[in-house]
């Protein structure tokens, strides 16, 4: 796995453009498919977010 440093290193310094943004959609996406992937938490939290502010009176959770 590419530790943040070093990712963020070769996004700035890499002349090669293609190889930059393959390295940021790499990192970006590293939970979203396979066995990593996290979409279900994520739509769960938001989901109790919401449901959160409703409760202490607010439209989003931004607003909490």
């Amino acid at each position: 796995m590419i530790q943040v440093f070093c990712l963020s290193y070769m996004i700035q310094h890499a002349k090669n453009r293609t190889l930059r943004e393959e390295i940021y959609r790499a990192y970006v996406t590293r939970a979203s498919s396979g066995e990593l992937d996290n979409t279900a938490v994520i739509e769960q939290m938001l989901k109790l977010r919401l449901e959160k502010a409703k409760l202490l009176g607010y439209d989003n959770y931004a607003e909490v």
